[in-house]
C-alpha cells in the first residue's frame, strides 16, 4: 500500500474514531438527561404516610392520592383502618382469613387498588376466603413483626401470609435506616441469644449524609465490586454502559463472599420469624411466608442482585423444617413461569410490579397455597 493510501486509511479511522466516541458522548448525555428526568417524574400526593413512634411510620387512615411516574399514573386509596383499601376489612360472611402483611410489593405501589394480587385473589374467592392487605411500603421483618403484634392479631386471622421481598428485606432487618428510605425505624440486635428491641421509641429524624451513600448495591457486594475485573466498578458508573448490559463482560460467581456477608443478616431473620411463629401459635394463628423477588431474579439472572436473591432464597427454603413454617417460593415460580413476556411483569425504570405482574402472582398463590 502506498504512503498516500496509508495516509487517507489514518484518516478515516480517526474521522470514524472521532464519530463514534461524539456519538457516545451525545448518548451518554442523552441517557443521563432520561434517567435524571425519570427520576423526577415520581410524584406522590403528599400525606399518604404519617409517623409513628412504634413502627417509625404507617398509612394514614382515610387518605386517597395519585402517584404519577414516569412508568404509570394511578391512584391509592387507604381505608379507616389505615390499610390499602382493596379489600374489605369490615367482613360480615364467615370465611377463612388471611392477613397478608408485606412491604410496597404487597401494599401494590404502581398499581391502583383494583389491580392488587390481592384484589384480586378476594374476586376469585368471593365466599370461602377473605385476603386483607396489610402492606406498608418501606417496611422490613422487624417492622412487620411488630405491626402484626401490635394490629394484625386484632383481625382474628386464621392465617399470615408474610411476604420476605429478597431484594432487600433481610438487609434492613439490620439498620435503624432502611436502605431505600429516609426515617428511622425500629430494629432488633441479637444479644446473649435473646432479640432486643432498638431505637424505641422510634426518633423522628432522617438520614445523616453518611446514611445516604449506603446503598444496596455497597451493601450486598461490599468492597468486592472495587476489585472487579475489566475495572467494570468504574465502567458502571456511565448510563450508557448499565443500558448496553453487563452481559458483553464475564459474570462472577459471589457465592463465597454471600457465605461470610450474609451470615448475621440471616441468623437474625430466622430469629425474626421465629418470635412472629411463636406469637402465631400462642394465637392459633397459622404463619406461612411468601418469598417475593425482585426484578433483576427474573430479567437478569446472572446480576449480582439475583445471585444475592438466589443465595438468600436457597437459606431459607433450606431452614424449612428448622422454621417449621410453610413457605411459598415464589421467586422460582415466577422465574420457571411459561410468559414470554416476562418483562411486561415490572415497571421497567420504577421496578414495582405492573397489573400484569400482579395478576400473574395472584394466580401463582391461588394454585400454590392449598398445597403448602
Amino acid at each position: 500500500m502506498s504512503f498516500s493510501k496509508k495516509k487517507h486509511a489514518l484518516y478515516a479511522i480517526l474521522i470514524f474514531c472521532g464519530c463514534l466516541l461524539t456519538a457516545s458522548v451525545l448518548a451518554e448525555f442523552f441517557l443521563r438527561y432520561k434517567r435524571r428526568h425519570i427520576a423526577g417524574s415520581d410524584q406522590l400526593e403528599q400525606g399518604m404516610t404519617v409517623y409513628d413512634k412504634m413502627l417509625g411510620w404507617k398509612l394514614a387512615q382515610n387518605w386517597r392520592g395519585r402517584h404519577q411516574h414516569y412508568d404509570f399514573d394511578v391512584v391509592y386509596s387507604t381505608n379507616a383502618d389505615g390499610f390499602r383499601a382493596d379489600a374489605d376489612f369490615k367482613i360480615k360472611t364467615k370465611c377463612r382469613r388471611y392477613a397478608i402483611v408485606g412491604d410496597s410489593f404487597t401494599f401494590g405501589m404502581g398499581v391502583n387498588d383494583d389491580e392488587t394480587f390481592i384484589n384480586i385473589l378476594n374476586r376469585k374467592n368471593k365466599s370461602s376466603e377473605c385476603y386483607l392487605n396489610f402492606g406498608v411500603p418501606g417496611f422490613s421483618t422487624d417492622q412487620e413483626a411488630l405491626l402484626i403484634e401490635q394490629q394484625v392479631f386484632a383481625y382474628d386471622p386464621d392465617v399470615i401470609l408474610l411476604v420476605i421481598y429478597l431484594g432487600n428485606d433481610l438487609f434492613d432487618n439490620t439498620l435503624p435506616f432502611p436502605l431505600q428510605a429516609n426515617y428511622a425505624k425500629p430494629y432488633f440486635e441479637i444479644q446473649s441469644g435473646r432479640l432486643i428491641l432498638r431505637n424505641m421509641p422510634v426518633p423522628l429524624k432522617k438520614k445523616s449524609k453518611k446514611q445516604m451513600r449506603q446503598n444496596l448495591a455497597a451493601f450486598v457486594l461490599g468492597d468486592i465490586k472495587k476489585s472487579s475485573r475489566f475495572g467494570m466498578h468504574y465502567l458502571t458508573r456511565f448510563q450508557l454502559f448499565r443500558t448496553l448490559g453487563l452481559e458483553f463482560f464475564p459474570q462472577r460467581d459471589y457465592q463465597a463472599h454471600f457465605d461470610a456477608r450474609f451470615k448475621y443478616p440471616l441468623q437474625l431473620f430466622k430469629m425474626l420469624i421465629d418470635h412472629i411463629h411463636k406469637a402465631c401459635v400462642r394465637r392459633d394463628t397459622e404463619l406461612r411466608l411468601i418469598l417475593m423477588p425482585g426484578r433483576s431474579y427474573i430479567l437478569r439472572p446472572e446480576s449480582p442482585s439475583a445471585q444475592a436473591q438466589d443465595y438468600l432464597r436457597q437459606k431459607i427454603v433450606s431452614a424449612r423444617d428448622d422454621l417449621k413454617i410453610d413457605i411459598i417460593d415464589l421467586t422460582t415460580e415466577l422465574r420457571n413461569h411459561s410468559n414470554q413476556n416476562k418483562a411486561n411483569w415490572f415497571h421497567p425504570n420504577e421496578g414495582h410490579f405492573t397489573a400484569q405482574g400482579h395478576l400473574i402472582i395472584a394466580e401463582l398463590l391461588h394454585s400454590l397455597k392449598g398445597s403448602k
